[in-house]
């Protein structure tokens, strides 16, 4: 479980920068398929579970059904980043609530 909130910052960066990376290939290659695969789901709105999970579902589909469009890296970061996704989605970070100064036992 990630004990840390900047933890989980770290990872969202990763997939994030990972997704970077794809697009810039891609664009490069004006490999079409997995570009437009990628633009349905990114970039990232937000870091929620869903929209994190969107990005995993759609990346996992792409590399089973279009994998002989991936090269050696792009199977790879898409193989490091449903790691990262899942690990984010299933662990997702607590929530802590503070007290207000109403709340503080005396």
């Amino acid at each position: 479980m990630m004990a840390y909130l900047s933890e989980r910052e770290n990872v969202v960066e990763r997939v994030d920068s990972l997704c970077l990376r794809l697009f810039d290939t891609w664009c490069e290659t004006r490999n079409v398929t997995p570009l437009a695969y990628l633009l349905h789901c990114w970039p990232l709105t937000d870091s929620a579970p869903d929209a994190l999970r969107r990005v995993g579902e759609t990346m996992r589909y792409l590399r089973r059904h279009h994998a002989d469009q991936l090269d050696a890296y792009g199977f790879h970061a898409l193989c490091e980043m449903a790691d990262l996704i899942d690990e984010l989605v299933e662990h997702p970070a607590r929530t802590v609530r503070l007290m207000t100064v109403c709340e503080v036992p005396h």
